[in-house]
This record gives C-alpha cells, sequence and structure tokens, in this order.
C-alpha cells in the first residue's frame, strides 16, 4: 500500500515553499487530497486543491499508455470547500477516458447536488459548471456513517465526526494493514476521544489533524499577526489531543495534517520534536507533508 499526500493543508490554499531534499524548493499548501494505492486501484481521500496536481499526473501516465486502470474511488468527508475545489476545478472530473465514483454521506451528496445540479436554484451561483459538464464522474454513492462497504480489495470503514454540517472518517483495510483518514474533527473535551481511539486501533497508520496548539484552540495564543482567538466549536482539534487519542489507540504512525494556512511550514518541526518529547517511542509520529510518500510494505 502507498500513501501519497497531495494536500494536507486546512480552510484555504496557502502557497508556500519548503526545502528539498535534492537542494532548492519545493511548492506546497495545497488543501485536502491523499492518494491510497496498490496496484491496479486507487482511492483518493478528499479532493482539496491538492486533487488538481494529482489529476495532472494521473493524465500524464494515461498519455504515456502507462496507467493501470482508469477507475478512481474518491471518498469525500465532507462538502466543505477546501475539501471539494479541486473535484470543480480539475481536468480529470472532466475527462470521459476516466471512471471516477464518489463516495459520501448523504448529507454530502445533498450537499453536491444542491450547488452542481443544474436544476438546482444556486446552480452556476458558486460554480460555474455542473454535473453535466464532469464526464470523468461516473456515479455518486451514498455511504452511511458507520457502515462497512468494500471497495476492490480494500475493507473500507466509516465513522461520523464532529464538524460544522456533518464529516466523515473513513478506515481503509488492505490484507493485515490498515491506514484512519480522519480529519476535520472536534474531540468533545481535552484529552482522549475515546470513540475515534476505538475506531483507530491497531491501525498502521492515523492521519488526522492537529491544526491548533492547545493554547490556540482555547485563545490564549495568538496564531499568526492577528490577536488570540477561541476556536471552540470550529470543528477542528489541538495536536495534544490527537497524540492523546493515537496513543490510546495503540497506532504505529500518528500523522498530523490539515495544517493551518497561517501557521508558518518552518515551525512544524517543532511542533513535532514537542510532540515526541510526550510521545516517547510509544508511535511514530511526523508532520504530513505535500509530495511526500508513505509506503506500508
Amino acid at each position: 500500500m502507498r500513501v501519497r499526500f497531495w494536500g494536507v493543508t486546512g480552510t484555504i490554499p496557502s502557497p508556500s515553499l519548503v526545502a528539498s531534499t535534492g537542494g532548492g524548493g519545493r511548492a506546497c499548501g495545497n488543501t485536502t487530497c491523499i492518494e491510497v494505492s496498490w496496484p491496479g486501484q486507487t482511492i483518493i481521500y478528499d479532493a482539496g486543491s491538492g486533487f488538481l496536481a494529482f489529476g495532472e499526473a494521473i493524465l500524464a501516465e494515461l498519455a504515456a499508455d502507462s496507467l493501470r486502470s482508469t477507475r478512481i474511488d474518491l471518498i469525500l468527508s465532507h462538502p466543505h470547500l477546501d475539501h471539494l475545489m479541486g473535484l470543480v476545478f480539475g481536468a480529470l472530473t472532466y475527462d470521459p477516458r476516466l471512471r471516477i465514483h464518489l463516495w459520501a454521506s448523504p448529507a454530502t451528496l445533498e450537499a453536491l447536488n444542491i450547488l452542481l445540479n443544474p436544476a438546482s436554484p444556486t446552480s452556476r451561483i458558486y460554480f460555474p459548471p455542473t454535473f453535466i459538464e464532469m464526464k470523468g464522474l461516473a456515479d455518486r454513492n451514498a455511504v452511511i456513517p458507520g457502515s462497512t462497504f468494500e471497495l476492490g480489495e480494500a475493507k473500507v470503514q466509516t465513522m461520523a465526526l464532529r464538524h460544522p454540517g456533518g464529516c466523515m472518517g473513513f478506515r481503509l483495510t488492505i490484507g493485515t494493514k490498515s491506514i484512519v483518514l480522519a480529519s476535520d474533527h472536534e474531540h468533545p473535551r481535552q484529552g482522549v476521544d475515546e470513540d475515534l481511539a476505538r475506531f483507530c486501533e491497531g491501525a498502521d497508520v492515523v492521519y488526522t489533524e492537529g491544526q491548533y496548539t492547545r493554547d490556540e484552540y482555547e485563545g490564549l495564543t495568538a496564531l499568526g499577526a492577528g490577536p488570540p482567538i477561541p476556536r471552540k466549536g470550529w470543528g477542528h482539534s489541538t495536536m495534544e489531543d490527537c497524540l492523546a487519542t493515537a496513543m490510546a489507540a495503540g497506532c504505529g504512525h500518528l500523522v498530523l495534517g490539515h495544517h493551518d494556512p497561517i501557521r508558518p511550514l518552518e515551525s512544524l518541526g517543532h511542533h513535532q520534536a514537542r510532540l515526541l518529547a510526550v510521545a516517547g517511542n510509544r508511535l511514530r509520529l511526523s508532520m504530513a507533508i505535500e509530495g511526500e510518500i508513505l509506503n506500508l510494505a
């Protein structure tokens, strides 16, 4: 199983430059889009602005006649713009040679219908195109949060998350390996979220968010140049709570993403070191970086 991070910034795209191992810099700052793939099958988690870069890579493979499958399964957590904009504006969605199968909650599908159905009163108000133009979108499938279904070799478990308007987390299991994708979730209280910990129990990788530190969330410390802002009820979690939950779940590798667009990327290493001092050797912990790849053998 291969996991590639095409976008790991939260809320809005925030163009930035980070150092690359080959020297120079690498552009980043795209919103949520994560690829989970293995030979012959590709699942995409969310279609933020990172979906555009993913689409360009797929279309390049198609042009080179090296694409193993034209099927793409898109599991969509919720319809907020930072998780959706790539589906609407990416070339992949409009190419009839591709078959994108979308899986989302009934509430998310209804929101998409309001935005993109040409018969909707709000059609073309927020986005110029509609479903009619999206020739690469094969179908839209309803998934009840809490249910389990299969996508090829993958077992997909789902969980309702705490986020304004609703959100859904996913656990993908292929063979003996599993990854949890659960961003945009606010813990009900400080510390371990027991429901999420059960969902993540024993997972090899848990990708979740750490958009704020505890003090930023409480409004005690400013994030950026503005004044401190309390962020309770915004539907996002703290790095500290995500770590506590991952340790309680006994996961192997915690990856924190959905980075706040105001946070300087060079500060992520500081927060990683701070959290590792708490975690010790109980798990592996890293900050998600756009373009990086994890291989689960």
